[in-house]
């Protein structure tokens, strides 16, 4: 397995994962499949600032994450949301853990202080995954969506990525890292 960051080529592969998830669950609040177009425009523009990384094993991605604005006023900077989604056949082999490792690695290192998970109920192995990943529940939001003729809550989870002392700058862009560094972060969670 090969972890990466996002190229153009991967668009629609990664579409191709998340399209069944819009489709068939509650876990994305997203009712319809985006275009390729538009979801090239929604990877371009978080990939602007933040990290999104794939997994592929024998060159078909398997998986992937991003981190992606939590909220836009300006005090919220150096937060963001993370999102993780992996074909049916990859759940369960511990490469959601892998790929939020990666991704929190590269945002501590960009200067984010603090990552949210925001998870649909019921969902035990992502409240599973967060939990082992050391995030804490913050709270439960009741019926704040409604898709595939049901209310949903969902779960807010944290965790913090470095000591709060006050920031010298905003965070970094993806693009200010060095390559090296990146490279470096994603193969750790390389398997051979």
């Amino acid at each position: 397995m090969l972890l990466q960051l996002i190229k153009e080529e991967d668009i629609a592969e990664v579409l191709e994962i998340y399209a069944p998830y819009v489709q068939n669950t509650a876990i994305t609040f997203e009712c319809e499949v985006p275009t390729l177009e538009n979801f090239s425009e929604r990877v371009h523009h978080y990939t602007e600032q933040y990290p999104w990384i794939v997994a592929k094993t024998h060159g078909k991605i398997v998986g992937y994450a991003y981190a992606s604005l939590y909220r836009s006023r300006e005090a919220y900077q150096w937060c963001c949301e993370l999102s993780v989604y992996l074909r049916p056949e990859n759940q369960g082999t511990d490469l959601g853990r892998t790929l939020y490792s990666a991704l929190m690695d590269l945002l501590t290192l960009q200067g984010y202080y603090m990552v949210y998970g925001v998870i649909t109920l019921p969902n035990e192995a992502s409240l599973t995954l967060h939990k082992r990943l050391g995030f804490s529940m913050d709270g439960i939001q009741s019926n704040c969506g409604f898709k595939l003729g049901s209310w949903h809550n969902t779960a807010i989870m944290s965790r913090a990525l470095r000591d709060f002392e006050a920031p010298l700058s905003p965070p970094k862009s993806i693009h200010e890292l060095p390559n090296d560094v990146i490279n470096a972060i994603l193969s750790k969670g390389t398997l051979h």
